[in-house]
């Protein structure tokens, strides 16, 4: 009998660390592949993707009922465009999440405007049907990665497709030296321009784990923050966003001043 009651809970206890824990962030770098739900402005004067289902990695969980943080980028823009009357926009939505201090947030990849699922049984089913020819000509300007992870049960909004611009202008920085500082309560990165283009304003970096423990070795050794960066440019309302991959303090030990 306490054999069995053994193995009991040394399975209980498997199960147990096997689940997700409710309040551990998703991993950095966790791809959110296609995932329902809407996106909503905050309270904050931001905006939230609020999921049909909690997104988890197997470890992590970020809870449905809060609504994940979206970060500034040009696909937010795109989608925020999309927004009717401040009401909330239905989508299937791709991004990559990544973590600061404990929270999670989203940096938005693509994303599919999705049809009320009020619209999409069983009236309207049968009508999509015959129309191929207007589904062909939405694939032609679709990644095909995109396209087949679509769900069936996902019914893209042809219309306001119409209206989305499927490339973002996003592009990444490699392996750039420059200088990061804070600019009141954010934290910006400012390349040496040395000839190349990158240009010349600053970026404010977005929440993610290469920050903080860029933040972490700066309070470890003051004096000039000067880093090797590797990110993700991107703009929002006209305004220069960086996400940051890879940070590595260096020091010029004298040899000039940026």
């Amino acid at each position: 009998m306490k054999q069995i009651v053994g193995v009991m809970l040394l399975a209980t206890a498997a199960t147990a660390l096997a689940a997700p824990q409710k309040g551990r962030p998703v991993e950095e770098g966790y791809l959110v592949a296609g995932a329902e739900g809407q996106v909503v402005k905050s309270g904050d004067g931001g905006w939230v993707f609020m999921t049909v289902a909690p997104i988890t990695d197997g470890r992590g969980q970020m809870p449905s009922d809060k609504g994940a943080p979206l970060l500034p980028c040009s696909t937010l823009e795109q989608m925020v465009g999309l927004v009717k009357d401040a009401e909330p926009l239905d989508v299937r939505l791709w991004a990559v999440v990544t973590e600061h201090r404990g929270k999670n947030y989203l940096y938005s990849l693509y994303f599919l405007p999705l049809k009320e699922r009020a619209e999409t049984e069983p009236e309207t089913a049968k009508p999509q049907e015959p129309a191929p020819a207007a589904k062909k000509e939405k694939e032609s300007v679709l990644p095909t990665e995109i396209l087949q992870m679509i769900q069936k049960n996902a019914i893209p909004d042809l219309k306001r497709l119409d209206e989305l611009v499927v490339t973002t202008g996003d592009r990444n920085l490699i392996g750039r030296t420059g200088l990061v500082r804070t600019v009141g309560d954010i934290m910006v990165f400012k390349a040496d321009a040395f000839g190349q283009n990158v240009g010349e304003g600053t970026f404010e970096l977005l929440p993610c784990k290469p920050l903080e423990e860029a933040l972490r070795a700066a309070r470890r050794t003051p004096g000039r923050q000067r880093y090797v960066v590797s990110g993700v440019m991107t703009q929002y309302e006209g305004k220069n966003y960086l996400l940051l991959r890879r940070a590595v303090r260096t020091f010029t030990h004298g040899n000039f001043t940026p």
